[in-house]
C-alpha cells in the first residue's frame, strides 16, 4: 500500500463509519497566537472538547492534517522518522464513541486493511489506564506482555499552546528491526527500534492558565497516525526518508547535484527533502520569508537546507525546481498548491538568491572560526547577523566538523532581539486581553448598528486599565479578514465605555476591547447595556473593503486571472492589497487599473450578500483564500458582473458610495508578491486636495500655470545639468592647475612617488578628478588629498594600479584616518573617509610613517 492509497483508505474507513470528513485547517491558525503553526489534527476541534460551540456540528470527524513541528529539528535526516512537515492521519469523537470503539478502530485498520503482522506490533498505556490495558488484552487478545504501562511523559497528552483539551493516551508502537525474535519494547528504545505509528489519545480534561484540569463538557476520543511513519510501516521500509513520500525527492535532489544517494549524503539530502516539503506548504498559504514569526521559520529551514548542500559545490538555485515536485507529489489531495505553483517557485527562488549571494562569504568566517575547534557565540552570532546564518545551520555545519557552538555566548549576543521579540509577543498576547472570556457572542451588525443587549462575560486589566467583555448580541465587527475591528460605545446604569477596537480571542470567541470615560464597575457581568457602533467609521471601512473587492477584480481584468490575493488590510478609508504577479506593474497599467475602478464606482453597482454551500459558490465562481478556513455554509459578498468573493466583511450597498478611489503605491514585498496601496472616500478626497495645493504651490513659487509645469520643470532640469557640466568643467581646469604644484612637493621611495596635498573648497567628486589627474602624470603613485567640511574633513587616498599591490589604498586610510578620529573605506586603487579637521604636515607625516611601516603591520 503506496501513501496515496494509505490516505484514501483511512479517510474511507472512518467515513463508513460515520466520521464527517472535515478538511485539513491552514498549516498557520488564525485565530489561536499561542502556536506559529498547527502541530496536530486536533488542534482545529479544540473549541467542539471544550463546549464552545454548541449545538455540535458533528460527534464524529476524520481529517488529514498538514502540521509543521521544530522540536526535532537537529535530528532530521539522522534517525529514521523525525521530520518537520508531516500529514496526521486522525479520527475524533466528541461526547461520542470512548477508548473501546476507539482502540477496536485502530487495531481492525492496521491488521486488516494495513494488514501489519500483528508480531511485530507493541502498544503503551497509561500508568494508571488499566481499562484500556484491558480492552487491548481482554477484548482484542493482545499479548499481555506486549503491552507496556508508562507515566505521564510518554502517555499523557495535550494540551497544544498550553491550555485546552488533554488526556491519557495509547500508543500503537512498530518494529522496525523485527528479526523473528522479540526485542525489549518501547520502554528500552535506545537503538530506535521502535517508532510510534499511531496515538490514541483520550481527552477528558480541559487544562487551564492555573495548572487546574476540569473536566471537558464533551469528552471523547483524539487520534494521530502520522502519515509518514504509517507509509514506512506499510511499505515495510527502515526509515521515513525511504518512503515513496521522500525516496523520490532525494533522488531528484541527487540527481540535480551530481551525486549518489549514499550514507555520505543521505543526511543532506534528507534535510533537503524535509525542508523543501516544509517550505513549498508553508509559503503557498501566503507566508513570505522574514525575519519573524513563520516567515522566518521559512528562511530558517530554506537556508538549513542550501547550506547542507554547500559542501557539493551548490552555487545556483535548486530548490524552487524540488519545490514543484513536492507540488506534483501532494496537489491530488490539496489543490491549492497547484494553484500556487509559479508563486512557491518565484518565492523559493528569490529567497535562495538572496542567501546564495552571501553564504560563500559566511562559510569562510565559519571555516576561520572552526580552526580554533569551538564555534565562539560571538563568531556564531556574526554568522547570523551579517550573512544571515541561522543557528540551526551554524550547529548543523559545526556537527559535520565534529566542533561545539558556543551556544550561551550565541544567546548573551541575541540578549537584545529576544527582547524585542518578547515586546512583540506580548503584543500579539494583548490581542485575547483575558484567555477565560469564552462566552459565544451572535453577531448582529451587518444591518443593526445600536442595539440593548447584555453583557455575558468580563475581564479588566489593573496594569492597563483596559475593558474586556461579551454581548449575548453584538453589533460590532471583530477584526478579521483583513478589516479592522470595530469601535463605538457601550453605556448602562452608571458607566460608559469607549469601545476601542473589536477583535477574536484564541478560541475564536469575540473580545469588544475598551476604556471607562465614565464610572469603574468592578463587574458588568449579566447587566444590560446600550451597544452603538461608530457609523461614520464604519462607512469608512466598508468604503475600503468593496473597493479592495473592486481593485482585485481590476487587477485580474488588467493583468490576468492568474492574480491572486495573498493579504489585505482594510481600514477606514484606506487599503492595503498584496497580490501574485510576476513583475512591477507599468505606470499605464496601474492608470488602466484606477481607471476601471472609478468606471464601477461611477456606474453605481449594487452589491449582493448570499449565504450558500461551498459547491454553489465554487461553481458561481465565486473567489476563495487560502488560508482561510470555510465552513459548509459560506457568505459570498457579489457585484454582478464584476466580482464575487467568498467574504465575511462589511461592504455598501452599492459601489457609487465609495465616493472617491485613489492609488497612492505600487511596491514589491516579496518575489512574485506585488503590493498596491489606495485611499478611499474622505481621506482620498483630502490626498487629492493635497496634490492640489502643492500644484498650486508650485505654479506661484516658478511663475507659471499648472499646465505648463512639466515645461517649466524640464527646463530647470536642462539648465541645472548645463551648470553642472560647467562646474565640472571648471573642477578639472582647476585640478590640472594643482597637478605640477603638488608633483613638485612628492617624496620617492624607489620607484613609487608619494604626495599630499590639501585643497580648498573641493567636492568628492572634484578630489576624485584631481587623483584621476595625478595618476595620468605618474605611472607609480600613491596620495592623500583632503578637503575641509565643517567641522569634519573630506579626504580621499589613491594608488596607480602599478603601486596599490604594495600599498592598498583602502587599508592605507584606514590606518591614517584612524589616528585622526575618523574612519574609511575603499578599494587598494580608491578609497574615502573623513576626519577631524587638521593640518597638512600633521597628515602628511602619519601618511608617510604608515606607508614606511608597511600597511600589513
Amino acid at each position: 500500500m503506496n501513501s496515496r492509497e494509505l490516505r484514501k483508505a483511512f479517510l474511507d474507513f472512518f467515513t463508513e463509519r460515520g466520521h464527517t470528513l472535515v478538511n485539513s485547517a491552514p498549516l498557520v491558525p488564525k485565530k489561536d497566537p499561542t502556536i506559529l503553526f498547527n502541530v496536530a489534527g486536533m488542534v482545529q476541534f479544540k473549541p467542539l472538547w471544550a463546549g464552545l460551540i454548541d449545538p455540535l456540528p458533528y460527534k464524529r470527524a476524520t481529517s488529514v492534517q498538514k502540521c509543521l513541528r521544530l522540536n526535532d529539528l537537529d535530528v532530521v535526516g539522522t534517525d529514521a522518522t523525525h521530520d518537520t512537515f508531516f500529514e496526521m492521519l486522525g479520527n475524533f469523537s466528541f461526547g461520542d464513541y470512548q477508548k473501546r470503539e476507539a482502540i477496536t478502530f485502530a487495531w481492525e485498520f492496521i491488521t486488516k486493511l494495513m494488514k501489519l503482522p500483528k508480531e511485530r506490533l507493541w502498544v503503551t498505556v497509561h500508568e494508571t489506564d488499566e481499562e484500556a490495558a484491558s480492552l487491548w488484552r481482554e477484548e482484542l487478545g493482545f499479548p499481555k506482555e506486549r503491552i507496556v504501562y508508562l507515566g505521564d511523559a510518554d502517555n499523557f497528552w495535550g494540551p497544544v499552546g498550553g491550555r485546552g483539551a488533554c488526556g491519557p493516551s495509547s500508543e500503537i508502537f512498530w518494529d522496525i528491526k523485527f528479526d523473528g525474535e522479540q526485542g525489549p519494547g518501547p520502554a528500552h528504545n535506545e537503538d530506535e527500534r521502535y517508532t510510534e505509528i499511531w496515538n490514541l489519545v483520550f481527552p477528558q480534561f480541559d487544562q487551564q492558565e492555573d495548572g487546574s484540569r476540569p473536566f471537558l463538557k464533551y469528552r471523547g476520543i483524539d487520534t494521530g497516525a502520522g502519515l509518514e511513519r504509517m507509509s514506512m510501516a506499510a511499505e515495510n521500509v527502515q526509515t521515513i526518508f525511504h518512503t515513496d513520500l521522500f525516496k523520490p525527492l532525494m533522488q531528484s535532489v541527487a540527481g540535480t547535484i551530481g551525486v549518489r544517494i549514499s550514507d555520505e549524503t543521505w543526511e543532506p539530502l534528507a534535510i533537503t527533502a524535509d525542508h523543501v516539503r516544509a517550505i513549498t506548504n508553508v509559503i503557498s498559504e501566503g507566508v513570505r520569508p522574514s525575519n519573524t514569526k513563520q516567515g522566518y521559520v521559512v528562511r530558517r529551514l530554506l537556508r538549513r537546507a542550501l547550506g547542507a548542500l554547500y559542501p557539493f559545490g551548490v552555487e545556483e538555485p535548486l530548490l524552487y525546481r524540488i519545490s514543484g515536485q513536492v507540488i506534483e507529489q501532494m496537489r491530488h489531495v490539496y489543490p491549492e498548491l497547484e494553484e500556487r505553483r509559479e508563486q512557491v517557485a518565484l518565492m523559493i527562488k528569490g529567497e535562495e538568491e538572496r542567501f546564495l549571494k552571501t553564504l560563500e562569504s559566511g562559510m569562510r568566517l565559519f571555516e576561520d572560526a572552526a580552526r580554533s575547534g569551538t564555534i565562539s557565540g560571538e563568531d556564531a552570532f556574526k554568522l547570523y547577523d551579517t550573512f544571515g546564518f541561522p543557528i540551526d545551520l551554524t550547529k548543523l555545519l559545526a556537527k559535520h566538523k565534529k566542533i561545539e557552538v558556543d551556544i550561551e555566548g550565541f544567546e548573551q549576543a541575541m540578549e537584545g532581539q529576544r527582547e524585542k521579540s518578547r515586546m512583540y509577543i506580548e503584543d500579539i498576547g494583548k490581542h485575547d486581553l483575558k484567555k477565560e472570556l469564552t462566552a459565544e457572542s451572535k453577531f448582529v451588525g451587518y444591518d443593526m448598528f445600536e442595539i440593548d443587549t447584555v453583557v455575558v462575560s468580563y475581564s479588566y486589566d489593573e496594569k492597563s486599565q483596559e475593558v474586556g467583555i461579551q454581548l449575548e448580541k453584538s453589533p460590532f465587527y471583530a477584526e478579521a479578514g483583513g478589516q479592522t475591528g470595530d469601535s463605538g460605545q457601550i453605556s448602562g446604569d452608571g458607566f460608559v465605555m469607549e469601545v476601542i477596537n473589536t477583535v477574536y480571542n484564541q478560541a475564536g470567541m469575540q473580545i469588544i476591547k475598551g476604556k471607562f470615560s465614565k464610572g469603574n464597575p468592578k463587574d458588568i457581568s449579566g447587566r444590560k447595556v446600550r451597544a452603538i457602533v461608530d457609523i461614520p467609521r464604519r462607512r469608512e471601512i466598508e468604503r475600503a473593503h468593496t473597493a479592495t473587492h473592486l481593485l482585485h477584480a481590476a487587477l485580474r481584468k488588467t493583468l490576468g486571472e492568474h492574480v491572486k490575493q495573498e493579504g489585505s488590510l482594510v481600514e477606514p478609508g484606506r487599503l492595503r492589497f498584496d497580490f501574485y504577479h510576476p513583475s512591477p506593474m507599468t505606470e499605464d497599467e496601474i492608470r488602466e487599473v484606477e481607471k476601471t475602478v472609478y468606471n464601477w464606482i461611477i456606474e453605481n453597482h449594487s452589491s449582493t450578500v448570499s449565504e450558500m454551500s461551498m459547491d454553489e459558490a465554487q461553481k458561481k465562481g465565486a473567489l476563495a483564500f487560502f488560508g482561510e478556513k470555510y465552513g459548509d455554509s459560506v457568505r459570498v459578498v457579489e457585484i454582478p458582473g464584476i466580482s464575487a468573493e467568498l467574504c465575511g466583511g462589511t461592504h455598501l450597498e452599492r459601489t457609487g458610495d465609495t465616493g472617491a478611489f485613489l492609488i497612492t503605491s505600487e511596491t514589491g514585498v516579496a518575489a512574485g508578491i506585488r503590493r498596491i496601496e489606495a485611499l478611499v472616500g474622505n481621506r482620498a478626497f483630502a490626498e487629492i486636495e493635497r496634490q492640489r495645493s502643492t500644484l498650486r504651490e508650485l505654479s506661484s513659487a516658478l511663475g507659471t500655470d499648472r499646465e505648463k509645469l512639466v515645461k517649466k520643470a524640464e527646463e530647470l532640469k536642462q539648465n541645472l545639468a548645463n551648470e553642472v557640466k560647467a562646474r565640472e568643467a571648471l573642477a578639472r581646469r582647476y585640478a590640472e592647475s594643482l597637478v605640477d604644484e603638488i608633483l613638485s612637493r612628492a617624496e620617492k621611495i624607489e620607484d613609487i612617488e608619494f604626495v599630499t596635498a590639501r585643497v580648498e573648497g573641493l567636492s568628492k567628486d572634484d578630489l576624485k578628478l584631481l587623483a584621476d589627474s595625478l595618476k595620468s602624470r605618474r605611472e607609480s603613485i600613491v596620495g592623500i588629498l583632503y578637503t575641509p567640511d565643517k567641522a569634519r574633513a573630506l579626504i580621499l587616498c589613491f594608488a596607480s594600479k602599478s603601486a596599490s599591490g604594495d600599498y592598498p589604498a583602502g587599508d592605507i586610510l584606514k590606518k591614517v584616518a584612524v589616528r585622526f578620529k575618523g574612519g574609511a573605506g575603499g578599494s587598494p586603487t580608491l578609497a574615502e573617509g573623513s576626519i577631524v579637521e587638521t593640518s597638512l604636515d600633521e597628515i602628511a607625516s602619519v601618511f608617510m610613517e604608515t606607508v614606511k611601516k608597511g600597511t600589513k603591520q
